[in-house]
């Protein structure tokens, strides 16, 4: 993971995602982000995952037909 949260990189990924926002969210969105990302970045926290994602939907319609 990396510690440089831009307000360039957020205004990139809300784009991605189509997420609109307006024109000073992506700077107030690094700058309260970067203090978590930087902890976790400094620690090399990871969360690891039991199952892929994209999987999980279907293990669990299999779990809810028992």
């Amino acid at each position: 993971m990396s510690e440089d949260v831009t307000p360039e990189r957020v205004a990139a990924i809300a784009a991605a995602a189509r997420v609109p926002i307006s024109e000073k969210s992506p700077a107030h969105i690094a700058r309260a982000v970067t203090p978590t990302v930087t902890r976790y970045a400094a620690e090399n926290i990871t969360v690891p995952l039991e199952t892929e994602p994209s999987s999980f939907r279907v293990l669990q319609h299999k779990d809810a037909g028992r």
